[in-house]
């Protein structure tokens, strides 16, 4: 399963029929690490192969990268406390994934109705009376955002990498201080722990029509609505434009990925080449979910217990009643606060069983 999953590039050797996974798809020639014979790179056909103008380079060890997926299953809720007994991970994918780079700058012109609060005089039901009442009102309101934006998306349309990953790098923040002028020497493909690397197989227009044009407009939205932050308001628009100051520049950018299996079930962490976003999926503890569900059910009861005072006011008298619901407001607040520290200390009980399980991987 995994060599057909997460080889994202393979050249089988002419000699020796080995498979080749670390290489270039930009070199001319591929030569094997294990016979050392040198043989035309099948990548590179008669058209021109485009080269990378950046390169974002990894500022994270493998180390890194399995100490942050080790944080990551102690914090997380509901992860079993043996998952690190039982865990078998794969080999980690080390890979430089083609991206395009799409630079510019937005402007927004929006428009919509903030609520206000004014008092009014309003006469009473039978029109005897007239008293003063606050009521919430909207007001139209309109003004202009703009900024600049720097994004990444992915440039591979291919099958040759695993779903979760394709999803994980679809759209990525471009981190300007990382960045450096394509070299292949920065690839480390000489290395002990060489990075894979693919080809870009998709052009500029495309990714920029199923990423790029939505990610301009959400960010123009919410910058628009950032002027109007605590703010409620109602019917809002907004009508966004941009000028675009590179159009997909092609950039390789560093990711890190492993599948790992826990009681034969596959799971999965990724994190980028900078240690700066993670995701991951994990098994789930039922014993743990069916403990935490059965304190969320106890406080569901008794917060619904509260229609039993019409019942005592009907059969007894409305001091009964009144009583009651004194009593069962107390309750309700003492039980929720009780049911919510059995929750939380047991969960935080699971946590630090991870954690001391962890340490004993160092």
């Amino acid at each position: 399963f995994m060599s057909n999953t997460l080889e994202l590039q393979q050249v089988i050797c002419p000699s020796c029929k080995q498979c080749i996974t670390s290489f270039s798809p930009f070199a001319a020639e591929v030569e094997c690490p294990y016979c050392h014979n040198k043989a035309f790179n099948p990548l590179i056909t008669a058209k021109m192969v485009p080269v990378p103008e950046r390169l974002i380079v990894f500022k994270t060890q493998e180390s890194d990268f399995e100490q942050s997926m080790i944080n990551n299953l102690v914090d997380a809720d509901y992860v079993p406390k043996d998952i690190f007994q039982i865990i078998n991970p794969d080999n980690v994918i080390k890979a430089y994934l083609p991206m395009f780079l799409y630079e510019g700058r937005y402007q927004s012109s929006w428009s919509c109705k903030v609520a206000y609060e004014t008092n009014e005089l309003q006469a009473s039901s039978d029109g005897t009376r007239v008293k003063n009442k606050t009521v919430k009102r909207f007001a139209p309101q309109s003004g202009t955002s703009q900024g600049n934006f720097a994004f990444l998306c992915l440039a591979y349309e291919g099958q040759d990498i695993p779903e979760e990953l394709r999803n994980f790098s679809s759209q990525f923040p471009y981190n300007v201080m990382a960045s450096k002028e394509y070299d292949p020497a920065l690839l480390g493909l000489d290395s002990g722990n060489s990075p894979m690397t693919m080809a870009m197989d998709t052009d500029t227009d495309l990714v920029w029509n199923k990423y790029g044009d939505g990610l301009v407009n959400e960010l123009a939205v919410s910058s628009a609505k950032q002027q109007l932050s605590g703010e409620e308001i109602k019917d809002f628009h907004a009508s966004n434009s941009y000028d675009m100051k590179h159009n997909g520049r092609y950039v390789l950018a560093p990711f890190w990925f492993v599948y790992y299996t826990y009681n034969n079930e596959k799971h999965y962490f990724i994190m980028d080449g900078l240690g700066e976003n993670t995701a991951m999926s994990t098994p789930i503890d039922p014993e743990e979910v069916a403990f935490v569900e059965g304190r969320e059910r106890i406080k569901t009861i008794v917060k619904w217990l509260w229609p039993l005072a019409i019942l005592f006011i009907w059969l007894l008298n409305f001091g009964w009643g009144i009583g009651y619901l004194a009593v069962w407001f107390i309750a309700k607040i003492i039980v929720g606060k009780v049911m919510d520290k059995q929750i939380a200390n047991r969960l935080a009980e699971s946590r630090e069983i991870r954690r001391q399980e962890a340490e004993k991987l160092r």
